[in-house]
């Protein structure tokens, strides 16, 4: 090989250059790699200068090369001697990049657990979690404006599995309160690319714990159906069941795609049915670990019920989507979508701030712009000209911290919102209260008894002794400010007279339980996902009115009297499930979900927690 210089000039092969562009891209994106590179040129020829001079120019072609031979003579004593001195030494390079977690050889942003704010995708890193907080503000064309919020928790499973929990709150005229409690699963049918479109299944049901606010299909003119809902109360919000498949791919390494095809059926009420898909494509734009992502975005969705299957409403828009990352851990999504058919709202926004959390010896890999997953050696030397494999070595990590003991003190403070497991008290009209108890039926219905209205707010407290990483023993209590509605009645025909008034029984109502904890701690994490469960007494609830009637089934005719008996105390247990991020090694987070059984379904509740727990 002939060196370069200012007279003669090497022009490496296609096939060098892109072994030299692999290597680049690698220094490049991977964390802790350490090139040993030994610098060495090919010998010195054995009979000097003019032997590789007479070896490399044919006889005939010797007198017309005498100025490049010429050139060469003169270059050749200093290229051998800088040679000679670089064979005696070796240059480490290390180099360091931003870690992006990835799933089974998926690019990062199919890492997540939304690819953008409408459409999922294949699943998470094994031990790895995702937070999302997502807003929803849908402008229908008939009506106030409906609003949205969205909290899920995602937990990366071996073998593609992922588990998900996910509650739903809606503010709509202004009303509002939790919607939905949903319970996920997912499962990717093989590894990233050894499938085309990477098929995943999604499974949900969803739990409800609300009131319907509002239909889904527009209101029917003149604003029919207001009074029913005011003689009968809102109904409960169904529990139902979803399907999807998921479908994603990357072309070209400069695209990416996903969609969902989606199947949602209710199981009591009007028993809605609703099927569809959702998809979006994103480009980044910001190619350094790909910070920010430009693309487009869709969602179609055909709603009917029972009695509405043949005239279904049909509702599609889409609109612009874009994903910025303030860092390597979380990401923000703003979609603007707007409608396309009579049936679609006129716009539907969507903005999402997800974090997700990887172990810290999670895989690495480099962005879709720049993927060379599957490269396992490095060229030749640019300079020996020989096949010779560098030398890469993985610099060991430094040793994990230990942000969980073997035997602690946990002092958690928290607030919890806690919601019934039945509707809301129906409010019908005490006359009609009347008539029903005169007639042997049932008061108000089968609104909750315990914590009396369909929601209530408070706070609470537990002390608990891990006397090993995995269990822990430990005392809580906690406070709920409730709100009960209720009656006074007294009718006495013969007077005659009939008073008639609604009351609210405003209290407190308190509980204390001895508890059992069962934690993970994630190796090399600071998360550690705990499930939980106690048994103890309640207090403060459970007030109620009730009206004795005596005489004929007439509601103007009836002796009629209410009697009002307090509070009771109950017995209590509760079990729950929740995720502590320990911030310092004293100090964390916890947030949970938990249900509490009392007596019966009309008396059990559910309870969202959030709080610090301090480490001793």
């Amino acid at each position: 090989m002939i060196p370069a210089g200012p007279c003669c000039r090497f022009v490496p092969s296609r096939d060098h250059r892109l072994r030299l562009q692999a290597k680049i891209y690698l220094a490049k994106h991977y964390n802790f790699v350490m090139i040993r590179r030994p610098i060495a040129l090919s010998q010195e020829p054995k009979n000097g200068n003019l032997h590789m001079i007479t070896t490399l120019f044919s006889h005939r072609l010797a007198r017309r090369r005498i100025p490049l031979i010429a050139c060469a003579c003169l270059i050749s004593p200093a290229v051998n001697h800088s040679a000679l001195a670089q064979a005696q030494t070796e240059e480490a390079i290390v180099v360091t990049g931003e870690e992006v977690p990835s799933a089974y050889g998926a690019p990062p942003g199919f890492s997540r657990s939304r690819f953008s704010n409408a459409v999922n995708a294949y699943v998470l890193p094994p031990w790895s979690f995702f937070f999302g907080e997502l807003f929803e503000g849908a402008g229908f064309r008939h009506g106030p404006p409906d609003y949205l919020f969205t909290q899920e928790v995602e937990m990366g499973l071996p073998y593609r599995f992922n588990v998900a929990a996910e509650t739903e709150f809606e503010r709509f005229n202004g009303g509002g309160g939790a919607q939905t409690v949903s319970l996920e699963t997912r499962w990717a049918l093989a590894d990233w690319n050894k499938i085309p479109l990477n098929p995943t299944l999604f499974a949900e049901y969803k739990f409800g714990v609300g009131t319907i606010r509002h239909e889904e299909v527009p209101p029917p003119p003149g604003g029919g159906g207001e009074e029913e809902e005011e003689e009968g109360g809102p109904p409960k919000v169904p529990d139902a069941y979803e399907v999807r498949l998921l479908l994603a791919q990357d072309f070209g390494e400069h695209v990416e795609w996903a969609m969902n095809w989606f199947f949602e059926k209710e199981n009591t009420g009007d028993r809605g049915r609703e099927w569809g898909f959702s998809q979006a494509a994103m480009m980044p734009v910001l190619l350094p670990n790909e910070r920010l992502k430009v693309g487009i975005e869709m969602l179609y969705r055909n709603v009917t019920t029972k009695d509405t299957r043949g005239d279904a409403v049909n509702s599609f828009v889409i609109g612009p989507t874009v994903a910025w990352k303030p860092t390597a851990q979380t990401r923000l999504d703003i979609s603007p979508l707007f409608g396309c058919t009579h049936d679609s709202p006129v716009a539907d926004v969507f903005v999402a701030f997800s974090w997700l959390f990887g172990g810290e010896r999670a895989e690495a890999e480099a962005p879709v712009s720049s993927r060379f997953r599957y490269l396992t050696k490095v060229p030749a030397d640019y300079y020996s000209g020989k096949d010779s494999e560098k030398e890469i070595k993985q610099v060991a990590p430094p040793p994990c911290p230990e942000w969980y003991g073997d035997r602690e003190w946990n002092v958690n403070l928290w607030g919890t919102y806690a919601f019934t497991n039945t509707e809301f008290d129906p409010n019908p009209s005490l006359v009609d209260i009347v008539q029903s108890t005169s007639e042997g039926g049932a008061v108000l219905g089968t609104y909750d008894h315990y914590i009396g209205g369909d929601h209530a707010w408070g706070g609470g407290g537990d002390i608990k002794y891990f006397f090993c990483r995995y269990v822990g023993l430990g005392v809580e209590g906690f406070a709920l400010d409730a709100s009960k509605p209720g009656f006074d009645i007294f009718e006495d025909p013969t007077v005659p007279i009939f008073v008639h008034r609604r009351i609210n029984h405003d209290h407190t109502i308190g509980s204390v339980l001895g508890t059992l904890t069962l934690r993970y701690p994630i190796p090399c994490t600071r998360l550690a996902p705990y499930a939980w469960a106690g048994v103890g007494a309640i207090f403060g609830g459970g007030e109620r009115d009730i009206v004795h009637t005596q005489g004929p089934p007439d509601a103007f005719a009836v002796h009629a009297q209410t009697d009002h008996f307090g509070s009771e105390t109950k017995v209590l247990g509760q079990f729950g499930a929740g995720l502590e991020f320990r911030i310092a090694r004293h100090f964390g987070w916890t947030n949970d979900l938990s249900f509490g059984v009392i007596d019966g379904p009309q008396n059990n509740f559910g309870m969202l927690r959030s709080g610090l727990n301090f480490v001793f």
